[in-house]
């Protein structure tokens, strides 16, 4: 009798050892699956028999919060807003690798987001092998800007094969939603034990796939023993330059260990740091035509304003409180980095001296709108008189000289003759 071929411990001794393999503790800031249930029918398969394996996958994430802040006013106070938001899990596919069992159908494309703590069941058509064993095909979850999944399921084909007692290391990744390049990040790796024995003389490496991303701290970290249901927490300093190339960079975290019998297994995980450029505005120029102003004069005020961070900025509009009569606002557009564009405002001089102003410069990049203030002054000369009243006092001069020729000397020498 079929039945009497299966070993009870063994079912219960897989159920629970991949239950324990795929729960593990995951930031609320990153989408996270996992596949919270598995059911293989029947439990036990013939040779060449045909299967169904049903999974449940699970978004684990819940809700994150963000803040943002910018300045506004002319006395340039600061505010913040404080947004919650539902992380979804963007699933692209559901696959499922046999390794040994012949996967009839099932290939989920395109499955659609999951929100928080919502979960869909998925449902896999097998074959068993000819070779009676207990098989491992692995469903494979590739989910949108997050770690994907890769979760083995076991296939029992009429076997009453025991599964040798193992340590078994499963890691948790705390990382950063992203980077700006150049700027400095730190993830948090957390070693699990979730197998039924204990793990000794546990090394793990770090690999950086890009010199534009190097580890400040140490790049092998040494664990001497880790026992059944332990955790150890590694903190890992990284550092970027500004020419990291945006998009998701891995870092690869190697992890060797020993079993108790001795051997050594090796399993490879990877960080996914996901590097957005983020656009900064300044004041390269400020220039004006005419250069010199006097009170009454149409003049045209530049601005050049240059993007000296790694993002585009887009939108770009400047804007200026000054009081004078004219143009106050201009549209620039967009400015890539390392990049200047011109603000021109026409404006009239209808007043002199020192005048103050603020620039407000408004754009957008992938962080979102952001703004930029700067208090800066315009200086409006009074018009000069001085070279009026000089000729005026030149006239008087030569006026006088001539009428004391005409009237003294021109008559001294008329009564000589």
């Amino acid at each position: 009798m079929r039945s009497s071929l299966i070993n009870t411990h063994l079912l219960t001794t897989l159920l629970i050892f991949f239950l324990l393999l795929s729960i593990s503790p995951v930031m609320a800031s990153a989408p996270s699956v996992i596949i919270s249930e598995y059911k293989v029918t029947p439990s036990v398969l013939l040779p060449g028999e045909q299967g169904i394996v049903s999974v449940t996958v699970k978004n684990t994430a819940e809700k994150a919060t963000f803040s943002q802040s910018y300045t506004s006013g002319s006395a340039g106070s600061n505010s913040a807003t404080t947004t919650t938001v539902d992380i979804n899990a963007p699933i692209d596919s559901v696959t499922m690798v046999g390794n040994g069992i012949e996967v009839l159908g099932g290939a989920y494309n395109r499955v659609g987001a999951l929100g928080p703590g919502q979960s869909i069941s998925l449902t896999f058509l097998i074959r068993a092998p000819d070779q009676p064993g207990v098989y491992f095909p692995e469903v494979w979850i590739r989910v949108s800007d997050a770690t994907s999944l890769k979760f083995p399921i076991p296939i029992n084909v009429n076997s009453e094969v025991q599964i040798q007692k193992r340590p078994q290391i499963t890691v948790n990744k705390q990382l950063p939603p992203s980077v700006i390049p150049g700027n400095d990040f730190n993830a948090t790796v957390v070693l699990s034990n979730n197998g039924q024995l204990s793990a000794s003389n546990i090394r793990v490496t770090v690999n950086t796939s890009t010199p534009s991303i190097t580890s400040k701290t140490p790049g092998t970290y040494h664990i001497e023993k880790l026992g059944q249901g332990e955790q150890k927490t590694i903190d890992m300093d990284f550092s970027t330059d500004k020419k990291t190339t945006q998009g998701i960079n891995p870092i690869n975290l190697v992890i060797d260990y020993q079993n108790p019998d001795g051997t050594f297994q090796r399993q490879v995980e990877t960080l996914g740091i996901r590097v957005r450029g983020q656009a900064q505005l300044d004041i390269s120029q400020i220039t004006t035509d005419p250069a010199r102003i006097s009170k009454g004069d149409q003049f045209t005020l530049f601005i050049r304003i240059e993007n000296t961070g790694t993002d585009d900025a887009k939108s770009v509009n400047a804007k200026i409180d000054i009081p004078l009569s004219g143009t106050r606002e201009a549209f620039i557009g967009k400015i890539e980095p390392n990049n200047d564009a011109p603000a021109p405002f026409n404006l009239l001089a209808d007043r002199s001296g020192d005048i103050p102003y603020t620039l407000t410069i408004r754009y957008e990049d992938d962080y979102g709108p952001r703004q930029e203030q700067q208090l800066l002054y315009l200086n409006v000369y009074t018009k000069d008189s001085t070279p009026l009243i000089i000729g005026i006092v030149i006239l008087i001069i030569l006026a006088g000289g001539f009428a004391y020729w005409f009237f003294v000397f021109r008559k001294k020498g008329t009564g000589n003759v």
